[in-house]
Parts: structure tokens; C-alpha cells; sequence
């Protein structure tokens, strides 16, 4: 049994419904199979060997030109789009991650160069977010290279670039010169 347009089409719509999707991604999770039909219990008895055997019916992923006029259509109607969803995606996500984490996994959804840049240019720098990051997990300047190399790691592990993981570091999380020269002085 084939699916028609129509199945389709609710479905794509009910994945829309809980979140924004790129188009890359939706069609990825419309061309997958869908899981058959359970099949139905016999009515003989439980002990028999054949009772639990029945006809499933095979449902037929929907072919790629199927997909891609469905997925058109939704762009037309502007019910799927890849700028929003990119907003969307950096704007959870940046509080928390450095830029090349955020563009590695814009890029893995299938969302163009032109679009990363731009959506990441709106979001607060890369140095102030980190620092935020730094002070909620560390809060102190390192005591031993062991610790330096652990906080290192994390805020790297996040996807900071390394020159404005030495920044923060380096100046103990103030915010500019002025704070930095009350804290080597303290």
C-alpha cells in the first residue's frame, strides 16, 4: 500500500507542527519507512503456535519527487523554512556554544553558508558568551595547569575558539580592562 499525497502531506505537517524543521532534515524523516500496521491476533487460542501470525500490510515510503513537490509547497506556503529554522536553532543554542559549533551543526542540517553567517552575525560575540559560560561552570581562575587545562577542554569541547578561550581565561572573567586591573590588584 502506497502513501498517498495526502498522508503525506498530514504527516509532514504534524512533524511542523512541534517544531521548525530544515527542509534537508523533514524530508529526511518523510522518506524514512514508516512502521507497518500491527498485525492482529488470531482468534484461537493462546497456547496454539500459529495464533499470533497475520497479513501485515507493507506501507511504501513515498518516493523522492513526491517529497520534494510536498516540501515546494510548504516553503511556498512558507509553512518550511531553512532561514527560520537556522534562527530558530542558533538563537536556543548560542547561550551555550561557540560559533563553529553552531555553524558545524547548521551545516549538518543542510542549511547554506550565506544563511550561517547571517544568523550567527545577529547573535551576541562569541567572547561575551563564553565568558557568561565560564563564570556560571568555573567561576575562579585556575590554581594549576591541570585545572587551566580542564576549563580548556569544556569551553573548546563547546566550540569557542581557542583565542577567546585564552582571553577569558586569562583575564578571570572580567568583563574589560578596567576590571581586569582590579583583580590582578586585589
Amino acid at each position: 500500500m502506497a502513501a498517498t499525497a495526502d498522508d503525506l502531506r498530514a504527516r509532514a505537517l504534524r512533524l511542523l507542527a512541534r517544531r521548525e524543521y530544515s527542509r534537508q532534515e523533514l524530508a529526511s524523516k518523510l522518506m524514512t519507512k514508516p512502521m507497518p500496521k500491527p498485525a492482529r491476533r488470531s482468534a484461537r487460542g493462546a497456547n496454539d503456535d500459529f495464533a499470533y501470525f497475520a497479513v501485515v500490510e507493507e506501507v511504501i515510503p513515498p518516493t523522492e519527487a513526491e517529497v520534494n513537490a510536498l516540501l515546494d509547497d510548504l516553503e511556498k506556503r512558507k509553512m518550511l523554512s531553512d532561514d527560520r529554522y537556522a534562527e530558530m536553532r542558533t538563537r536556543l543554542r548560542a547561550p551555550r556554544y561557540g560559533n563553529s559549533r553552531l555553524q558545524q551543526e547548521l551545516a549538518q542540517k543542510g542549511i547554506d553558508r550565506d544563511t550561517i553567517a547571517a544568523v550567527i552575525a545577529e547573535q551576541p560575540d562569541e567572547l561575551s558568551r563564553c565568558r557568561e559560560l565560564w563564570l556560571k561552570k568555573f567561576g575562579q581562575a585556575p590554581r594549576d595547569i591541570n585545572e587551566r587545562m580542564k576549563q580548556i577542554r569544556h569551553l573548546a569541547s563547546r566550540g569557542f575558539a581557542m583565542r577567546v578561550i585564552q582571553q577569558v581565561i586569562r583575564s578571570g572573567g572580567a568583563a574589560n580592562e578596567d576590571d581586569l586591573s582590579d583583580t590582578i590588584t586585589a
